[in-house]
């Protein structure tokens, strides 16, 4: 691999281990609201179980007269608590509801990151192994040209090819032995030792 493909996945692998942890940021924050989601409602129960009773002992302890303006009174203290109480409950709720959407959409964003990532490491799979595929390629074209260049060298010291003046001449045997398509190649009459 060259050093830009590593270079390129040592950024993935960085670049995934801060999603990583901001997924997991995000997991405790969602964690922590929901505590506190879960507490505030018991705190909720328990102001209004404390005061249904405080509704029922002042009812029984106070006159006819004096208990209605009490009980007037306690329902619409806990009606203005009780609204604020689910005002901030919704408020909680919503939050708890927009973090839920930035989880989503960071393990989306991140799940996208990955299939860039792999996609990333595929191409340069591919381009490096193309190249090498290439590389191969070539070698074995010089590899065969060289040999090819051998044995017109053996040839020729063996004086199965030679000058007869201006022109090249080839020493077949006396049974001419032809090859190709169209016969158009002769066999030497002394083989190249390889």
């Amino acid at each position: 691999m060259d050093s830009s493909t590593e270079a390129l996945q040592q950024s993935l692998v960085k670049l995934l281990a801060v999603v990583d942890r901001l997924d997991g940021r995000n997991l405790q924050t969602v964690q922590r609201i929901e505590a506190a989601t879960a507490a505030m409602e018991q705190g909720v129960g328990r102001l209004d179980r404390g005061g249904e009773q405080f509704a029922r002992l002042a009812l029984q302890r106070i006159g006819a007269d004096t208990q209605q303006c009490i009980a007037q009174g306690a329902d619409q203290a806990v009606a203005g608590f009780q609204q604020q109480l689910k005002q901030a409950s919704n408020g909680l709720q919503w939050a708890v509801q927009a973090i839920e959407e930035q989880r989503k959409g960071l393990a989306t964003a991140r799940r996208s990151m990955v299939w860039m990532g792999a996609l990333a490491l595929l191409v340069g799979s591919l381009l490096a192994a193309g190249g090498a595929a290439w590389v191969a390629h070539r070698s074995m074209q010089e590899t065969a040209q060289a040999n090819f260049g051998k044995d017109i060298l053996q040839a020729t010291q063996s004086g199965a090819i030679t000058r007869c003046g201006e022109s090249l001449c080839v020493r077949v045997g006396k049974k001419l032995q032809r090859y190709g398509k169209d016969g158009e190649y002769a066999l030497l009459q002394d083989q190249v030792a390889r």
